[in-house]
């Protein structure tokens, strides 16, 4: 096995997100768009973290047939995996057809990503152009629906993609623990696992929250509605007119 470090840390995370995804999938929830987009998030994730780490592990010539094939799957499930997170952040702020219409720029940006990675490039980088805006809007689902009901989990939900734009410094500057034994890859490996399992937090309020469609519209802040006063049956009764005194 090469780098045994980058292929069990990315095994490791690979197992993690499986787990999330399962966890997700099982909790009762009224908005399965919602819960289906998490699931997909963390499966995408995990199925990329595990063609990863068999390449680095088991296959590092990239030139090979079989060490291309793998990259280029690891590269599209990223992709797929930023295109989940889209539809995440998207349906945490809007529902209906809004939800959809917030959505629509994910289908053209993971479009042109997997041209891009068939035809262009295969280098890790341009994995940045697609989840880059979908950790950006997820970001932003999580701090509105925490600045809207004060919960701790979406603060958490919130902490992990700070956590994971960390983990993208550690990886472009080659930030690592040891050259050798733990280098940037596994470090970068093992701070993404730190921050799945915080937006896995978020991500499972959020689906518990939706048992009740009123409970998810306040958490998240849309389509409420101000409370109505009740309006009285029957015409309402006449005022007497006074006249004023003759003079």
């Amino acid at each position: 096995m090469g780098a045994p470090d980058v292929t069990l840390t990315d095994y490791g995370l690979a197992l993690e997100c499986a787990i999330c995804a399962a966890f997700l999938g099982l909790a009762p929830t009224y908005r399965k768009g919602l819960r289906n987009a998490a699931v997909c998030f963390f499966a995408f994730l995990g199925a990329s973290a595990a063609a990863g780490g068999t390449v680095h592990g088991f296959y590092p010539d990239e030139q090979s047939p079989e060490g291309r094939l793998l990259w280029l799957m690891t590269l599209q499930l990223v992709g797929l995996a930023g295109f989940s997170a889209w539809i995440l952040g998207a349906s945490m702020l809007s529902s209906g057809r809004a939800t959809r219409w917030l959505a629509f720029p994910s289908f053209v940006a993971v479009g042109c990503y997997s041209v891009v990675v068939l035809l262009i490039t295969q280098e890790y980088w341009i994995t940045m152009t697609v989840s880059l805006p979908a950790a950006l809007l997820l970001l932003f689902g999580f701090c509105h629906a925490f600045r809207r009901s004060r919960q701790l989990f979406l603060l958490l939900g919130a902490s992990g993609l700070v956590l994971t734009f960390v983990a993208a410094f550690i990886q472009l500057t080659r930030v690592s623990i040891h050259p050798v034994y733990f280098d940037h890859n596994a470090f970068y490996h093992g701070v993404q696992a730190v921050a799945m399992a915080l937006i896995f937090l978020g991500s499972r309020y959020l689906v518990g929250s939706a048992r009740e469609t009123d409970d998810l519209r306040q958490v998240c802040g849309y389509g409420v509605q101000p409370l109505a006063l009740p309006v009285p049956l029957g015409r309402p009764a006449r005022q007497p007119v006074i006249l004023p005194p003759p003079t």
